[in-house]
């Protein structure tokens, strides 16, 4: 009777997680058996008969086992970590793209860094590429922090394992703000080649693909990286290279500035459908908008140079007084509480003197005769500020 072997469910889902997770080849890695590995192929062996009779049994090579070398995969990827583009502003240092540089071979490797610029064309994110940083550099993340600090000093990867990642950060200045403008694009290449690994803190050689036939007992190498991040990155496939790209954005004040005026009063008509005659009161409206995507301007100054033919401004205290004092009015976002409604509710006041208030100061004349000057004020991304003041035709 031939006795039959039962296996319980349970053991059977036992056996096939050790299959899925390589119990039984634990020298095997995602990218594959290790380079240099011998691999043991055993002895091949033959049994027969003549005539009924069992002969000897014959092995092949002699009863020694078969072997050979497994060769080395050169296979890399380049990805950028940043999802949009990197905003930066005029005048700014130490400004970051980051990538990820990941090992798919099958052996520890160098692996040497380099930036490409992109000239004109498409950038990551879809933008068009105008504009360069003053200086790029690059760098890995030595100590893992994935920020760049002055730690990270190495230009190059050294001995980065089989599936292992490392970060690297390319690092631009735009020190020279007025050589940017907001809304610009300046895009750039992170290029990755894989070196032979020399055992040393340094960069190792270039690594040349096995040209001639396989040879079993040595190592031969194969280049099986894919193509990056478009031809401007000088990356093919199968050269050891590979690329990613990435871009950063100028994110600049963007200020609009608008003048306008209005006839408050003259001497004959008062305030009913007044003329700009002599003795007219005429109010003037500045006003100055910071793009809704911008970035913060500060200190910002105006001047405004008036004509002679009208006398010194007077502060607004409604819509249809003016007071005798030289003064000016602004609504400016530092200040909560100075909006100027119908009912005509008094903004801030700033005098001729140069009084400053909220961190904004102004004055009509006092800095300069028929000139209205205004200093100390900050517009982030939307917002506006307004500047009022009266004069009277000569």
């Amino acid at each position: 009777m031939i006795k039959t072997q039962s296996f319980s469910p349970r053991l059977v889902m036992a056996i096939l997680v050790m299959l899925l997770f390589g119990v039984f080849s634990g020298n095997t890695l995602a990218a594959g058996t290790a380079s240099g590995t011998t691999i043991n192929s055993g002895v091949a062996t033959i049994n027969y008969k003549v005539n009924l009779i069992v002969q000897p049994a014959v092995e092949s090579n002699g009863g020694v086992d078969y072997t050979f070398v497994v060769d080395t995969k050169i296979n890399l990827t380049v990805a950028t970590v940043d999802v949009a583009t990197v905003k930066i502003t005029p005048g700014s240092v130490d400004q970051v793209l980051e990538f990820t540089v990941t090992n798919n071979g099958n052996a520890t490797q160098d692996f040497g860094l380099s930036i490409v610029t992109l000239v004109g064309g498409t950038g990551k994110f879809g933008d068009t590429d105008n504009e360069n940083a003053d200086s790029v550099a690059v760098y890995e993340d030595v100590d893992a922090s994935g920020t760049y600090n002055a730690g990270d000093t190495d230009v190059h990867i050294d001995a980065l394992a089989a599936d292992a990642t490392a970060t690297v950060f390319i690092v631009a200045s735009f020190a020279t703000a007025a050589n940017f403008t907001d809304g610009e694009f300046a895009s750039y290449y992170l290029l990755a080649e894989a070196r032979i690994n020399d055992g040393a803190a340094t960069l190792g050689g270039a690594l040349t693909q096995t040209a001639v036939a396989d040879t079993e007992g040595s190592v031969d190498i194969v280049f099986a990286d894919i193509d990056g991040d478009g031809a401007g990155a000088d990356d093919a496939s199968r050269d050891a290279k590979h690329s990613s790209q990435d871009d950063y954005e100028v994110s600049g004040a963007s200020l609009s500035i608008s003048k306008t005026s209005t006839v408050i009063s003259d001497p004959f008509n008062g305030t009913s459908d007044p003329k700009r005659i002599p003795l007219a009161i005429v109010q003037y409206q500045i006003e100055i908008t910071n793009g809704g995507s911008a970035a913060t301007a500060t200190n910002i100054g105006i001047v405004d140079n008036l004509d002679t033919e009208i006398t010194a401004g007077r502060l607004v205290l409604n819509m249809d007084t003016w007071a005798a004092a030289d003064e000016v009015w602004i609504d400016h976002p530092a200040d909560g509480d100075n909006e100027v409604t119908d009912g005509g509710t008094v903004g801030d006041t700033f005098l001729s003197t140069g009084e400053t208030k909220d961190g904004v100061t102004a004055d009509f004349g006092a800095t300069t005769a028929n000139v209205l000057t205004v200093s100390g004020v900050s517009l982030a991304a939307g917002e506006v500020v307004t500047i009022r003041f009266q004069v009277e035709i000569q």
